[in-house]
Protein backbone atom coordinates (compact mmCIF):
# COMPACT_ATOMS: atom_id res chain seq x y z
CA UNK A 1 0.00 0.00 0.00
CA UNK A 2 1.48 3.48 -0.86
CA UNK A 3 2.25 5.93 1.78
CA UNK A 4 0.88 9.36 1.51
CA UNK A 5 2.85 12.27 2.28
CA UNK A 6 1.87 15.72 3.57
CA UNK A 7 4.27 18.43 3.03
CA UNK A 8 4.83 22.18 4.36
CA UNK A 9 6.90 24.92 6.10
CA UNK A 10 6.52 28.13 7.41
CA UNK A 11 3.25 28.30 9.32
CA UNK A 12 4.61 30.68 11.47
CA UNK A 13 2.80 33.72 8.74
CA UNK A 14 -0.49 33.55 10.60
CA UNK A 15 -1.91 31.01 13.53
CA UNK A 16 -5.05 30.35 11.15
CA UNK A 17 -2.72 28.48 8.95
CA UNK A 18 -2.87 25.19 11.31
CA UNK A 19 -6.36 24.96 11.16
CA UNK A 20 -6.27 25.04 7.63
CA UNK A 21 -3.47 22.04 7.65
CA UNK A 22 -6.16 20.29 9.82
CA UNK A 23 -8.70 20.58 6.93
CA UNK A 24 -6.27 19.47 4.56
CA UNK A 25 -5.24 16.79 6.29
CA UNK A 26 -8.52 15.33 6.64
CA UNK A 27 -9.02 15.75 2.78
CA UNK A 28 -5.74 14.37 1.83
CA UNK A 29 -5.15 11.89 4.49
CA UNK A 30 -1.28 11.37 5.24
CA UNK A 31 -0.07 8.80 6.84
CA UNK A 32 2.89 11.49 7.44
CA UNK A 33 2.91 15.09 7.74
CA UNK A 34 5.87 16.86 7.44
CA UNK A 35 6.69 20.72 8.54
CA UNK A 36 9.71 22.08 7.66
CA UNK A 37 10.14 24.36 10.35
CA UNK A 38 8.57 27.81 11.12
CA UNK A 39 5.81 26.86 12.74
CA UNK A 40 5.02 29.19 16.05
CA UNK A 41 3.29 32.62 14.97
CA UNK A 42 5.66 35.76 15.44
CA UNK A 43 3.35 38.93 15.25
CA UNK A 44 3.91 39.33 19.59
CA UNK A 45 7.39 39.10 19.03
CA UNK A 46 9.08 35.39 19.70
CA UNK A 47 9.07 35.37 23.31
CA UNK A 48 5.33 35.83 23.06
CA UNK A 49 5.43 32.21 21.27
CA UNK A 50 5.00 29.79 24.00
CA UNK A 51 2.01 30.93 24.24
CA UNK A 52 1.00 29.27 21.25
CA UNK A 53 2.14 25.88 22.86
CA UNK A 54 -1.57 24.51 24.02
CA UNK A 55 -3.49 25.66 20.75
CA UNK A 56 -0.83 23.66 19.10
CA UNK A 57 -1.25 20.77 21.45
CA UNK A 58 -4.98 20.84 20.95
CA UNK A 59 -4.15 20.71 16.82
CA UNK A 60 -1.81 17.76 17.12
CA UNK A 61 -3.94 15.73 19.23
CA UNK A 62 -6.98 16.01 16.60
CA UNK A 63 -4.67 14.96 14.06
CA UNK A 64 -3.46 12.19 15.81
CA UNK A 65 -6.30 10.58 17.30
CA UNK A 66 -8.41 11.53 14.69
CA UNK A 67 -6.40 11.26 11.55
CA UNK A 68 -4.01 8.65 12.70
CA UNK A 69 -1.51 11.22 11.37
CA UNK A 70 2.12 11.08 12.51
CA UNK A 71 3.72 14.70 12.49
CA UNK A 72 7.56 14.86 11.58
CA UNK A 73 8.64 18.73 12.33
CA UNK A 74 10.94 21.00 13.62
CA UNK A 75 11.77 24.79 14.66
CA UNK A 76 13.35 26.76 12.67
CA UNK A 77 15.22 30.06 12.01
CA UNK A 78 11.70 32.08 13.32
CA UNK A 79 11.01 30.11 16.02
CA UNK A 80 12.85 30.56 19.34
CA UNK A 81 15.08 28.39 20.25
CA UNK A 82 15.04 28.70 24.05
CA UNK A 83 11.08 26.79 23.14
CA UNK A 84 12.57 23.49 22.27
CA UNK A 85 12.14 21.68 25.40
CA UNK A 86 8.38 22.24 25.05
CA UNK A 87 8.63 20.77 21.78
CA UNK A 88 10.19 17.72 23.34
CA UNK A 89 7.21 17.73 25.61
CA UNK A 90 5.38 17.05 23.16
CA UNK A 91 6.92 14.24 21.72
CA UNK A 92 7.04 12.37 24.77
CA UNK A 93 3.50 12.44 24.47
CA UNK A 94 3.27 10.93 21.36
CA UNK A 95 1.83 13.78 19.25
CA UNK A 96 4.85 14.58 17.31
CA UNK A 97 8.49 13.95 16.18
CA UNK A 98 11.31 16.12 16.61
CA UNK A 99 13.35 15.93 13.67
CA UNK A 100 15.73 18.88 14.72
CA UNK A 101 19.15 17.06 13.71
CA UNK A 102 17.41 14.16 13.76
CA UNK A 103 16.98 10.32 12.44
CA UNK A 104 13.71 8.37 12.44
CA UNK A 105 12.67 5.64 10.67
CA UNK A 106 9.24 4.42 10.13
CA UNK A 107 7.57 2.09 7.83
CA UNK A 108 10.78 1.93 5.39
CA UNK A 109 11.67 5.54 4.94
CA UNK A 110 14.30 6.86 6.59
CA UNK A 111 14.09 10.75 7.59
CA UNK A 112 16.36 12.97 8.63
CA UNK A 113 15.93 16.47 9.81
CA UNK A 114 18.04 19.77 9.61
CA UNK A 115 17.05 23.14 10.33
CA UNK A 116 20.10 25.37 10.21
CA UNK A 117 20.20 28.43 7.36
CA UNK A 118 22.15 30.42 5.80
CA UNK A 119 23.05 33.86 7.20
CA UNK A 120 20.52 36.55 6.40
CA UNK A 121 20.09 40.67 6.67
CA UNK A 122 17.49 39.99 9.95
CA UNK A 123 18.11 40.00 13.31
CA UNK A 124 18.00 36.41 15.16
CA UNK A 125 21.23 34.26 14.92
CA UNK A 126 20.74 31.42 16.19
CA UNK A 127 20.02 28.62 13.73
CA UNK A 128 22.44 30.67 11.04
CA UNK A 129 25.63 28.86 10.17
CA UNK A 130 27.96 29.25 7.50
CA UNK A 131 27.63 27.60 4.26
CA UNK A 132 30.91 27.36 2.00
CA UNK A 133 32.17 30.55 1.96
CA UNK A 134 29.28 32.05 3.06
CA UNK A 135 29.25 33.34 6.72
CA UNK A 136 27.81 36.80 6.93
CA UNK A 137 25.24 38.86 4.57
CA UNK A 138 26.95 41.81 3.88
CA UNK A 139 23.53 43.58 4.59
CA UNK A 140 22.48 43.55 8.10
CA UNK A 141 19.09 45.16 9.34
CA UNK A 142 20.06 44.75 13.12
CA UNK A 143 23.92 45.09 13.66
CA UNK A 144 25.48 42.58 14.48
CA UNK A 145 22.54 40.73 15.40
CA UNK A 146 20.99 38.65 18.63
CA UNK A 147 20.11 35.74 20.45
CA UNK A 148 18.21 34.43 23.19
CA UNK A 149 19.30 32.66 26.47
CA UNK A 150 17.62 29.92 27.66
CA UNK A 151 14.72 32.18 29.35
CA UNK A 152 14.13 34.04 26.17
CA UNK A 153 15.77 37.24 27.13
CA UNK A 154 17.59 38.75 24.43
CA UNK A 155 21.06 38.85 23.81
CA UNK A 156 23.22 41.16 22.02
CA UNK A 157 25.84 39.28 19.38
CA UNK A 158 29.14 41.18 19.76
CA UNK A 159 30.45 40.26 16.82
CA UNK A 160 28.64 38.34 13.89
CA UNK A 161 30.95 36.73 11.85
CA UNK A 162 33.23 35.30 14.91
CA UNK A 163 30.23 34.17 16.74
CA UNK A 164 28.81 32.04 12.96
CA UNK A 165 32.92 31.00 12.44
CA UNK A 166 32.06 28.94 15.92
CA UNK A 167 29.26 26.65 14.28
CA UNK A 168 29.69 23.76 12.08
CA UNK A 169 28.88 24.35 8.91
CA UNK A 170 25.59 23.47 7.01
CA UNK A 171 27.26 20.87 5.41
CA UNK A 172 28.70 19.65 8.28
CA UNK A 173 25.08 19.13 9.91
CA UNK A 174 23.88 17.34 6.59
CA UNK A 175 27.05 14.94 6.58
CA UNK A 176 26.89 14.20 10.55
CA UNK A 177 22.87 12.78 9.65
CA UNK A 178 24.16 11.27 6.69
CA UNK A 179 26.68 9.07 8.37
CA UNK A 180 23.68 7.39 10.69
CA UNK A 181 22.55 5.91 7.55
CA UNK A 182 22.80 2.32 7.19
CA UNK A 183 23.86 1.40 3.16
CA UNK A 184 20.64 1.69 0.75
CA UNK A 185 18.98 4.24 3.08
CA UNK A 186 19.83 7.15 1.81
CA UNK A 187 17.53 5.97 -1.52
CA UNK A 188 14.92 5.83 0.60
CA UNK A 189 15.47 8.72 3.13
CA UNK A 190 13.37 11.73 2.99
CA UNK A 191 14.73 14.81 4.25
CA UNK A 192 13.65 18.00 5.92
CA UNK A 193 15.57 21.16 5.51
CA UNK A 194 14.28 24.54 6.48
CA UNK A 195 17.18 26.12 3.78
CA UNK A 196 16.51 25.58 0.48
CA UNK A 197 18.94 24.86 -2.21
CA UNK A 198 20.67 27.04 -4.90
CA UNK A 199 19.81 27.20 -8.41
CA UNK A 200 16.75 25.46 -8.41
CA UNK A 201 14.67 28.25 -8.23
CA UNK A 202 12.97 27.65 -5.04
CA UNK A 203 15.26 30.45 -3.42
CA UNK A 204 14.00 33.62 -4.86
CA UNK A 205 13.06 36.66 -2.77
CA UNK A 206 10.52 39.34 -3.92
CA UNK A 207 13.32 41.77 -4.86
CA UNK A 208 14.88 39.01 -6.93
CA UNK A 209 17.99 38.04 -4.95
CA UNK A 210 18.88 34.12 -4.89
CA UNK A 211 19.78 32.74 -1.26
CA UNK A 212 19.61 29.09 -1.90
CA UNK A 213 22.75 27.09 -0.23
CA UNK A 214 24.79 25.67 -3.12
CA UNK A 215 26.44 23.01 -0.42
CA UNK A 216 22.37 21.85 0.21
CA UNK A 217 22.69 21.56 -3.91
CA UNK A 218 25.99 19.67 -4.23
CA UNK A 219 24.76 17.54 -1.39
CA UNK A 220 21.63 16.56 -3.31
CA UNK A 221 23.88 16.06 -6.20
CA UNK A 222 25.99 13.89 -4.67
CA UNK A 223 23.73 11.70 -2.23
CA UNK A 224 20.77 11.37 -3.88
CA UNK A 225 18.25 10.83 -1.69
CA UNK A 226 14.71 9.47 -2.45
CA UNK A 227 12.78 13.11 -1.37
CA UNK A 228 13.63 16.09 0.10
CA UNK A 229 11.35 19.17 1.63
CA UNK A 230 12.18 22.78 1.81
CA UNK A 231 11.14 25.99 3.06
CA UNK A 232 11.95 29.58 4.28
CA UNK A 233 11.47 31.74 1.21
CA UNK A 234 7.61 31.67 1.04
CA UNK A 235 7.14 33.47 -2.23
CA UNK A 236 9.77 32.31 -4.18
CA UNK A 237 7.44 29.78 -6.17
CA UNK A 238 5.49 33.03 -7.19
CA UNK A 239 8.80 34.51 -8.90
CA UNK A 240 9.99 34.80 -12.59
CA UNK A 241 11.78 31.44 -12.62
CA UNK A 242 10.47 30.30 -9.36
CA UNK A 243 9.73 26.95 -8.82
CA UNK A 244 8.08 24.39 -6.15
CA UNK A 245 9.39 21.16 -7.52
CA UNK A 246 12.65 19.59 -9.00
CA UNK A 247 14.22 16.62 -10.19
CA UNK A 248 18.22 16.21 -9.04
CA UNK A 249 19.32 13.11 -10.91
CA UNK A 250 16.88 10.35 -9.01
CA UNK A 251 15.71 12.70 -6.17
CA UNK A 252 12.82 14.72 -6.07
CA UNK A 253 12.79 17.81 -4.31
CA UNK A 254 10.17 20.25 -3.31
CA UNK A 255 9.39 23.66 -2.06
CA UNK A 256 6.04 24.75 -1.28
CA UNK A 257 6.34 28.16 -0.27
CA UNK A 258 3.29 30.23 2.07
CA UNK A 259 1.83 33.06 0.85
CA UNK A 260 -1.67 34.86 1.15
CA UNK A 261 -4.67 33.40 3.38
CA UNK A 262 -4.68 29.81 2.22
CA UNK A 263 -2.35 26.94 2.97
CA UNK A 264 0.13 26.17 0.38
CA UNK A 265 1.27 22.73 0.68
CA UNK A 266 2.83 19.32 -1.43
CA UNK A 267 0.74 15.95 -1.29
CA UNK A 268 2.74 12.42 -2.78
CA UNK A 269 2.32 8.99 -2.72
CA UNK A 270 5.31 6.48 -1.84
CA UNK A 271 5.02 3.20 -3.77
CA UNK A 272 6.16 0.20 -2.20
CA UNK A 273 9.24 -0.41 -4.26
CA UNK A 274 10.11 3.65 -3.33
CA UNK A 275 9.01 5.77 -6.22
CA UNK A 276 7.52 8.89 -5.91
CA UNK A 277 4.10 9.02 -7.38
CA UNK A 278 1.11 11.41 -7.64
CA UNK A 279 2.74 14.76 -6.79
CA UNK A 280 0.56 17.85 -6.00
CA UNK A 281 0.50 21.35 -4.92
CA UNK A 282 -2.84 22.34 -3.08
CA UNK A 283 -2.17 25.87 -5.39
CA UNK A 284 -0.24 25.00 -8.73
CA UNK A 285 -1.71 21.65 -9.00
CA UNK A 286 0.33 18.61 -10.75
CA UNK A 287 3.89 19.83 -12.04
CA UNK A 288 3.51 20.49 -15.33
CA UNK A 289 6.94 19.10 -16.74
CA UNK A 290 5.53 15.48 -16.94
CA UNK A 291 8.11 13.91 -15.37
CA UNK A 292 6.86 12.66 -12.45
CA UNK A 293 4.79 9.42 -11.94
CA UNK A 294 1.20 8.75 -11.77
CA UNK A 295 0.19 6.47 -8.93
CA UNK A 296 -2.64 3.90 -8.30
CA UNK A 297 -6.26 5.37 -8.59
CA UNK A 298 -7.59 3.41 -6.56
CA UNK A 299 -5.41 4.06 -3.53
CA UNK A 300 -6.94 7.48 -4.64
CA UNK A 301 -10.77 6.74 -4.56
CA UNK A 302 -10.31 4.67 -1.09
CA UNK A 303 -8.38 8.70 0.50
CA UNK A 304 -11.55 9.67 -0.79
CA UNK A 305 -13.95 7.73 0.64
CA UNK A 306 -11.92 8.11 3.79
CA UNK A 307 -11.38 11.75 3.62
CA UNK A 308 -15.29 12.45 3.38
CA UNK A 309 -16.70 9.74 6.62
CA UNK A 310 -14.02 11.62 8.56
CA UNK A 311 -15.01 15.00 7.72
CA UNK A 312 -18.45 14.20 8.34
CA UNK A 313 -18.02 12.59 11.58
CA UNK A 314 -15.89 15.42 12.95
CA UNK A 315 -18.27 18.07 11.36
CA UNK A 316 -15.22 19.90 9.26
CA UNK A 317 -16.58 21.78 6.29
CA UNK A 318 -14.29 23.01 3.16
Amino acid sequence: MPKRLLMTSDLHQHSGKWDLLLKAAIREQPSVILIAGDLLPKQRGIPAQRHFFPELRRLLTVLRDQLGARVLLFLSNDDGHFLESLVDDLETDGLCVNMNQRVYRDGGLVFCGMNKVRDYPFGYKHYCVPDGDWVSDPIQYCGEGITFNEKGQEQRIPDLRRYLLTKPSLVAHLNALKSQLQPGEMARSVWLVHQPPASLGMDICADGRKVGSPGLLKFIQDSQPLLGCSGHIHESPHQPGGQWVAKIGDATWVQPGQMGAGLYYVTLDIADDYVVTNLRHSVFGEPINGTFAKGSQAFERTRIRKANRLAHLLGVEE
